[in-house]
């Protein structure tokens, strides 16, 4: 492993945080064993990372005269909240090696910004505060976030700085650590002075049409925002924010986060010119949608591997990933075609291991972690492969590092595969189903549980149906039923945009 940069004599930046997403409709409350399952580290466990946002910023740093002093990082794939001792006893560690640092310079904070525990609504701004009020206002704070972040007025008055990753699917977490390092180092080194300035408007959307690559209003909008950043010398850093849809928080909403070397005004100028053509496309983000029952029927009309996205259910927007609403409709239409999908269902998964490999077994598969989006389905399966549940994910955010679905098994009912896991796992690049030695262009259908990630493996499908069923992470955010948003788009069609801005700067 790489020995990053112990450190000189120009003083200790301080480096950790917490980075997941959650799910306020999602049950699945996330502790530490889900942190301990992806990523979990302290002090100088950190400082051999190299790759993601961490790794990114440990590279920026070495051959620097300051030193790395690493705290407790932990990341995980998203869920639904986080318990608050879990959270709490994270913060803690952060906050006690942070106040027992001599000559500390500065802080990086690698988050995510949409994180909620069962007490606290915003995670990401409580620790800046928190690390703030310990620091004091003259050392500067440097915050990364995904894109998919819900920026508070809390966060950005508190922090010095924060950047976005650029890219979804997400291949730049590294790049973004580079990026958010370099600035610190600009900050301390060439006494830069960010003023940043972000505005938004309740704009709340899937992800299905804001892939940052291709043709989607997302992504127009993202290379209009980077091609002023590049010719505008006043721009130190430029972020395109689409809000996590799936928490319940007030003032939810995507926007723009400009900074600028000491010109507040020049920050407002520039923010508020690309949120309001945020806003001018928000209806180009609704995605056309199908029931299961039209997509499996059209597909069975046509010549090649037919793609359905069952995004309602993705483990990588916090739900638990045990839906079987497409599954009964594929036993019903197609149950000659050969077909795959993947059911979250520890229950199932540990019968699956009893029995063992060649036995047939009757089983209830399905919602039955999280019962309010649905009934199980009782077939009669046999058993055909049983593994670990271990993979290693090949690129995205957690690249090269190791998958945990939990003992899982493979089994069929006539022509249909379904993998059967004791936890639900961000999908990437179809690590799961390739751990089985599964031969993906054999299947006709093909059930994906994500909104964008599918493109990873899938670029050369044609037939792709976003399917409209029930679940915590809904491709339209028409289905969901928020307690604290009341005023947003899609839900009222006829706002205007000066009656629904929102400014904050630090």
């Amino acid at each position: 492993m790489k020995k990053h940069n112990m450190g000189n004599n120009s003083g200790n930046i301080a480096i950790g945080g917490i980075l997941t997403e959650c799910n306020e409709f999602s049950i699945n409350l996330m502790t530490k064993e889900n942190f301990k399952r992806y990523e979990y580290y302290e002090k100088n466990e950190i400082l051999n990372l190299t790759s993601g946002v961490v790794g990114g910023m440990l590279s920026a740093l070495d051959g620097s005269s300051f030193n790395i002093s690493p705290t407790v990082f932990a990341s995980c794939s998203p869920g639904g909240v986080i318990e608050d001792k879990c959270y709490f006893d994270i913060k803690e560690k952060i906050l006690d090696e942070i106040k027992n640092m001599q000559n500390l310079k500065a802080v990086l904070l690698p988050l995510h910004g949409a994180a909620v525990t069962e007490s606290i609504g915003d995670l990401e701004g409580d620790l800046i505060s928190s690390i703030r009020n310990i620091i004091g206002n003259d050392k500067p704070i440097v915050v990364t976030l995904d894109l998919h972040a819900h920026v508070t007025q809390e966060m950005i008055e508190n922090s010095s700085a924060i950047l976005a990753w650029e890219q979804y699917p997400h291949l730049d977490p590294y790049e973004t650590g580079v990026r958010g390092s370099k600035l610190l180092r600009e900050i301390l080194e060439k006494n830069i002075k960010p003023k940043m300035y972000f505005s938004k408007t309740p704009i709340l959307h899937s992800a299905i049409n804001a892939s940052t690559f291709g043709q989607t209003p997302f992504a127009e909008i993202m290379r209009d925002l980077k091609q002023e950043e590049k010719n505008n010398p006043h721009i130190l850093s430029s972020s395109l924010i689409h809000v996590d849809p799936y928490i319940d928080q007030n003032n939810m909403g995507g926007g723009v986060i400009i900074i600028t070397n000491n010109d507040i005004e020049k920050a407002k100028n520039i923010s508020l010119k690309f949120t309001k053509n945020y806003w001018d496309r928000r209806f180009e983000f609704e995605p056309k949608l199908y029931s299961p029952q039209d997509a499996i029927r059209d597909g069975l009309d046509k010549n090649s591997n037919v793609l359905l996205v069952e995004t309602a259910d993705a483990c990588g927007g916090g739900a638990v990933g045990d839906s079987v609403q497409t599954l009964k409709e594929l036993l019903n239409l197609a149950p000659n075609e050969k077909s795959l999908t993947h059911v979250v269902d520890p229950i199932v998964a540990a019968q699956c291991v009893e029995l063992g490999v060649g036995k047939e077994i009757k089983i209830l598969l399905g919602h039955q972690v999280d019962k309010q989006w649905g009934d199980p389905v009782e077939i009669n399966v046999k058993i055909e492969k049983i593994t670990d549940g271990k993979f290693i994910y090949n690129g995205g955010i957690w690249d090269k590092t190791i998958g945990e679905m939990g003992p899982s098994a493979l089994v069929t009912i006539g022509n249909i595969h379904i993998l059967v896991s004791s936890f639900g796992t961000y999908e990437w690049n179809c690590e799961q189903f390739l751990s089985f030695d599964l031969r993906l262009d054999k299947y006709k259908f093909l059930v994906v549980k994500n909104p964008m990630n599918y493109k990873n493996t899938f670029s050369h499908i044609k037939n792709i149906y976003i399917l409209d069923t029930a679940g915590p992470t809904p491709p339209t955010c028409k289905h969901l039923k928020f307690k604290k948003m009341f005023t947003y788009f899609p839900k009222q069609l006829d706002l205007k945009f000066e009656d629904v801005l929102l400014e904050y700067n630090n």
